[in-house]
């Protein structure tokens, strides 16, 4: 009974990893004292810019870090819209607020304290 018992348990705890992998958040911010770092997670990348209505949609090169992730830093803002450009096409991840662009699609809006 308790190999049983300890076999289910395995195999819950195994269905819980997975499913949180594979959950796994593709993108995030993180705010410091004056720069705003935002994180993209993409293991088939080649090449990850992001853009920003914070600086007229200069495109910035992000740097692979450890894993999957991509990176970039950039002067804190309070309020702007933003994008990547993963591979050579506009992306536009999950995110709390979005807003419409010029031509109709949606970008990030990313809000201080929000």
């Amino acid at each position: 009974m308790n190999n049983t018992l300890s076999l289910s348990l395995q195999g819950l705890l195994l269905s819980f990893i997975i499913l949180t992998l594979g959950c796994a958040q593709q993108h995030s911010v993180h705010v410091h004292d004056d720069s705003l770092s935002f994180y993209y997670n993409d293991a088939k990348a080649k090449e990850i810019f992001f853009s920003s209505s914070a600086d007229h949609f200069t495109y910035h090169r992000t740097i692979k870090g450890s894993g999957d992730v991509w990176q970039v830093t950039i002067p804190l803002t309070k309020e702007f819209s933003y994008f990547y450009i993963v591979d050579g096409k506009v992306t536009v991840p999950d995110c709390p607020h979005t807003v419409l662009d010029d031509f109709g699609t949606k970008n990030c809006l990313y809000i201080f304290d929000m």
